[in-house]
């Protein structure tokens, strides 16, 4: 008999999850509910031009040999070779901790979205559908959009969307004994972040691919040179992308609204944005356009407790309680081991 199961999130996590339950050949179906208009979650790509970017997650570790393989069976995965410094609110560029700069960095020419679409494939993903609530429907969840539109019943559901989402999600339907999970998942502490991504007509002369701050002082906390990868730049050209620090990004969250400017039209943040960036790389020549990006639920301080309450089962940054691509995707494993101890 087919059990359907629920994914909530097409993240990184979400797909994994699906695509692990698949790939086992039993009669669980994932279905994967999407609010956005594509797969990947925060790992994401934008093309303006002739310049290709990843403006949330930079790229992907592999820790273990089963992140490895699932890299390597994209097919055309490719290694970021320059390592990662560290800078202070000083400006002070250092090596830093040589094996942590050493790591493998994988990335993908057309973009870390790569890896969303091959982890979707073949998946029933439904985009643009926001699951507002689920109840308990005898031994089934109902779930329903935010229209009210019923999206159907399933056998579990997995939630993997940022912690208060689901937590309102919870909150909105019958689970008043849910409590104690409700209460976990609204305990996650996230950091905002902005990404200002810059095309320059130059490239900065230096010896790493990014910098990460280290004391956290700096308005900037990492700054990454996105011509690097393969086919993001053309030649000699610079692509530089900044995320700014959670205080930054709380201090002008209001006012800064994501969207593509010239020099001439940029908000007075990021211009003095552009300034840090600067102060760290030189003056690259007037930048051709400037791209801002918001991530609201950025990066998770810390993780919930809870993972499960019935047969609906927790996944994401919000397990590990950091924001890495690897977790994720671990965590989107795991829950697919929880729904099919459920479900088998």
């Amino acid at each position: 008999m087919v059990k359907r199961v629920a994914i909530v999130g097409a993240g990184v996590a979400g797909l994994a999850a699906a695509r692990s339950l698949v790939d086992a050949h039993t009669d669980i179906v994932p279905v994967v509910f999407e609010k956005s208009r594509g797969v990947g979650g925060r790992a994401a790509t934008r093309r303006i031009g002739d310049f290709c970017f990843d403006h949330g997650a930079q790229y992907v570790k592999a820790p273990t040999p089963a992140i490895r393989d699932l890299i390597v069976a994209t097919g055309d995965a490719v290694t970021i070779d320059r390592p990662v410094w560290t800078f202070t609110r000083s400006n002070t560029i250092a090596p830093g901790d040589v094996a942590l700069a050493d790591e493998q960095k994988w990335t993908w020419p057309t973009g870390i979205t790569r890896l969303a679409k091959y982890l979707a494939s073949g998946i029933d993903v439904r985009i643009e559908t926001t699951v507002a609530r689920l109840n308990r429907e005898g031994d089934a969840y109902r779930l329903f959009a935010d229209d009210g539109q019923v999206l159907g019943n399933f056998a579990a559901v997995v939630l993997t969307a940022p912690a208060p989402q689901s937590a309102a999600i919870l909150m909105a339907g019958n689970f008043s004994e849910a409590n104690d999970l409700v209460e976990a998942l609204q305990a996650v502490q996230y950091r905002r972040s902005i990404s200002i991504t810059v095309a320059f007509p130059q490239r900065p002369v230096v010896p790493w691919y990014a910098l990460v701050n280290v004391d956290r002082q700096h308005t900037i906390s990492w700054l990454a040179c996105e011509h690097d990868k393969p086919n993001r730049a053309p030649p000699d050209h610079g692509l530089l992308i900044a995320q700014m620090s959670d205080a930054w990004a709380t201090a002008h969250w209001d006012e800064l609204q994501k969207g593509t400017y010239t020099l001439s039209e940029a908000p007075s943040p990021v211009i003095e944005a552009l300034a840090d960036i600067k102060s760290l790389i030189g003056d690259l020549g007037a930048p051709y356009w400037i791209n801002v990006q918001r991530w609201r639920y950025a990066l998770p301080d810390t993780a919930t407790p809870l993972r499960s309450y019935e047969r609906i089962v927790i996944a994401g940054d919000l397990v590990s309680g950091q924001g890495r691509v690897h977790l994720a995707i671990e965590s989107g494993w795991q829950a697919a081991n929880q729904i099919r101890a459920l479900l088998l």
